[in-house]
């Protein structure tokens, strides 16, 4: 039996036609030429999103993981996790968590906590960007731009997105 609610369902199939409708002609046209000031480096590292709550139990890993305390940060989050938060907040947790091991190489545990903080909330930008990140670090770049596409289709203007555009190109 399918419990899933209307609306992730309908967060699904919307995520899912954008990535249909916009992966093809986004890949090709990330292949074209950059305009001046957006050629990226071949050593240039994408960037990860992590953000910030009003509830100090999210909070924690945030302020750790500004700090470069990365294995505190995934303490604080796992902590957090077991705190019973209602689903925004486990949301951002989880696409923090994925920052936080991503940055330590944890692909696999990153890729994991991703994908949790997109089941509570598909149409997550942060948790996608981050996903990208990965992906792009472990060497699938096709999935990382699919990612990155499907996370501009939700908020254009953020600049790890725009960020990580430029990396993937």
């Amino acid at each position: 039996m399918n419990t899933s609610s209307p609306k992730t369902v309908l967060n699904t199939i919307l995520l899912a036609a954008i990535a249909t409708a916009l992966t093809a002609s986004a890949i090709i046209g990330m292949s074209g030429t950059a305009s001046a000031g957006e050629t990226a480096s071949a050593d240039m590292a994408p960037r990860f999103a992590v953000e910030q709550s009003r509830k100090r139990v999210v909070n924690n890993g945030v302020i750790a993981y500004m700090k470069g305390d990365y294995s505190k940060a995934a303490a604080f989050n796992r902590d957090a996790l077991h705190q019973g938060l209602k689903t925004s907040h486990m949301t951002q947790v989880y696409s923090n968590q994925c920052a936080v091991l991503g940055v330590q190489g944890l692909y696999e545990e990153a890729l994991g906590a991703c994908d949790k903080a997109l089941e509570l909330t598909p149409a997550n930008w942060r948790a996608l960007s981050n996903r990208a990140a990965i992906n792009w670090l472990a060497g699938d770049k096709l999935q990382a731009k699919q990612d990155i596409i499907l996370a501009k289709a939700l908020d254009s203007s953020a600049p790890e997105i725009a960020y990580n555009m430029n990396v993937f190109d």
